[in-house]
């Protein structure tokens, strides 16, 4: 099978089956061979599809309207060839996307050539600056961009637009129990310590980190800044109990072994069967005893814990579009019609948690996503009925800031009862 093949085969059952990219890689490469250096350049031209997905599709579908999706993935491989990653065949590109359209239709070099001549990809008769051109401009839906533009304003949008377009910055959590930051940072000068925060660094060197010694000798792991930060204003005290609600796979244990001696204890509540799994193979994998894992919803929380305990960690799902800068298909899984849903399950994650913090405890609160009605919101709506909770500190992330993400994290304690 030849790359181009391959990739469309790869880019349909993304497309159209809704496989995520890196399984849809991963089970095409496992059952054709293919060389090192082809999977690199498969891998390259999808993704490099995804990233300007909404824009050539518009781009094609309104010069062949009656071209099948298949047909139209070809085409977008060809095009992507030419204008962007120029690793594969052209003219075996073009040959591929041609057996797809009519003897009467343009032909594919026809069609791609004017864009080599640096005709944009934009249609000249959308308004620079409108929501529409930068849906097309940043591969990002229009009712995304619409939302962030009235909760953070348009010059805000457009920064976290330019940010998402290009890789995140590798930050790490360091593993201070077998090395100290003072070594750490002597010892790897292509890292750069983060002002205020201990324990976390910033990769500034050549190359791809999970190559570099650091990562070889797990010293360091690529980590979210707001975790960290979020645990830091939180008490966690393993003796007084600590509970975790998570709805999705995440690396919250990581920052806990690199604090902790011992983890015992700790009550991890997944909200669904993948989330459990992911946990307990983390934790078998690093030989951690202690931590009981449980599958529940947020309305059973209340049936794993026989008592309060001192920190409540709430992950709830959420929008998630911390996502689209990580993965180029995220756009098209995200379903803009499930926020509501998404917002009354947080709302209820966070009250059935605070029910289960003791008195002077802590409840932290964290969505890996930028939207107000699934952050800020929430909390104020929360301390607003729930008078005997303060908040300690919250704290939303943008994209484009320079240590990346898209998350909002609040740490809220539970007053004393006055005897």
């Amino acid at each position: 099978m030849t790359p181009q093949v391959l990739a469309r085969d790869i880019l349909n059952r993304i497309i159209n089956e809704n496989t995520p990219f890196s399984l849809a890689l991963k089970q095409a490469f496992k059952k054709n061979e293919v060389s090192k250096e082809d999977k690199a350049n498969i891998s390259a031209m999808v993704g490099c599809v995804l990233r300007h997905y909404l824009v050539l599709s518009n781009v094609i579908s309104k010069q062949y309207p009656a071209l099948d999706s298949v047909g139209v993935i070809a085409l977008m491989i060809a095009f992507s060839n030419a204008l962007f990653i120029k690793k594969l065949d052209q003219e075996d590109c073009n040959k591929e996307a041609q057996q797809y359209l009519k003897d009467e239709d343009v032909k594919v070099q026809d069609f791609i050539e004017p864009y080599l001549a640096e005709k944009k990809l934009v249609p000249e008769n959308i308004e620079v600056g409108s929501f529409e051109f930068l849906s097309y401009r940043y591969n990002t839906p229009v009712d995304i961009i619409k939302m962030w533009s009235k909760q953070f304003g348009h010059i805000a949008v457009s920064k976290a637009l330019k940010a998402n377009s290009k890789p995140a910055p590798v930050v790490l959590r360091i593993d201070n129990k077998k090395i100290e930051d003072e070594e750490f940072f002597n010892k790897y000068p292509e890292f750069e310590r983060i002002e205020g925060v201990n324990g976390m660094a910033l990769f500034k060197g050549e190359g791809k980190f999970k190559n570099h010694e650091v990562s070889e000798k797990a010293l360091a792991t690529p980590y979210a800044l707001a975790f960290k930060e979020m645990l830091d204003e939180g008490d966690v005290d393993l003796l007084r109990g600590l509970a975790i609600y998570t709805e999705y796979p995440n690396d919250l244990l990581i920052d806990l072994l690199s604090r902790k001696e011992n983890v015992s204890g700790v009550e991890f509540i997944a909200g669904n069967l993948a989330t459990a799994s992911n946990a307990r193979n983390f934790l078998n994998k690093n030989q951690v005893r202690g931590v009981n894992v449980y599958e529940a919803q947020a309305s059973a929380i209340i049936t794993c814990l026989s008592k309060p305990v001192h920190t409540f960690v709430v992950m709830p799902d959420s929008s998630r579009f911390n996502l689209l800068q990580l993965l180029p298909d995220y756009f098209l899984r995200f379903d803009f019609n499930k926020l509501d849903e998404l917002i009354a399950n947080q709302k209820l994650a966070l009250k059935e948690a605070a029910e289960q913090v003791e008195e002077d405890g802590y409840l932290l609160y964290l969505v890996d996503t930028l939207s107000k009605k699934e952050s800020i919101n929430i909390i104020n709506e929360f301390l607003a009925n729930n008078e005997n909770f303060t908040l300690v500190r919250d704290k939303l992330y943008f994209p484009y800031k320079k240590y990346g993400g898209s998350y909002y994290f609040a740490a809220l304690k539970k007053a004393k009862k006055n005897d």
